[in-house]
């Protein structure tokens, strides 16, 4: 687990894991944020979706929504395609093995985790931020419906990265003055030791 960084920095550190994986050695990461940063889905502009265009921000390697961190838990995952029994690009293939160990992680630590397309009357949503969409590959509360982590992913060619975000606590500024399309966001609390052990399990690194 590592402490905390900004965004750049923490970006960049998970494309290194991609490349790495690219070569054939996967790996995570487990990281905090030095402030208040916002990350951009990688076809994201941000003057479409921040309200506070001074607030830090950054653009993500992968794709989705805009996420507002400083109060979360963030993952970064990335396996070898081949590690994840995908021939060729199979995107949604990837995505539940990567995110297979995050959903075990969490029940692991009393969170009931399930993914959207498993929970009856979800109901679908879209939003330019993250916690404000619901989808069948989306992370919710099995007892609740609620939203508890936002995954997002690149696909290379030889490799996948997912990289996942947690709230808990509460968020370090005002967010409905920072995002479009705000709505607030259940914090999980739970055991951060016990939930880091079972996604080392989970991952097999």
């Amino acid at each position: 687990m590592e402490g905390k960084g900004d965004g750049v920095t923490n970006m960049a550190r998970d494309v290194d894991l991609l490349k790495r994986a690219e070569s054939g050695v996967g790996g995570a990461r487990i990281y905090f944020w030095e402030s208040v940063w916002v990350t951009l889905g990688n076809s994201q502009v941000a003057s479409d979706v921040l309200l506070d265009l001074s607030v830090p921000h950054v653009v993500r390697p992968t794709g989705g929504a805009a996420v507002l961190h400083g109060h979360d838990l963030t993952l970064g995952i990335a396996m070898p395609l081949s590690a994840l029994g995908c021939e060729g690009r199979e995107v949604k293939k990837a995505f539940l093995g990567l995110t297979r160990p995050i959903l075990a992680a969490l029940n692991a630590v009393g969170i009931p985790a399930v993914l959207g397309r498993d929970l009856a009357g979800r109901g679908a949503v879209d939003s330019p931020y993250c916690f404000g969409m619901k989808s069948d590959y989306d992370v919710l509360r099995a007892d609740t419906g609620e939203k508890i982590c936002g995954c997002a992913m690149k696909v290379s060619r030889y490799a996948a990265l997912v990289q996942a975000s947690i709230p808990i606590g509460e968020p370090l500024v005002e967010p409905s003055r920072v995002v479009r399309d705000y709505v607030e966001t259940p914090a999980s609390v739970f055991d951060l030791d016990g939930f880091v052990a079972a996604l080392r399990d989970g991952i097999g690194v």
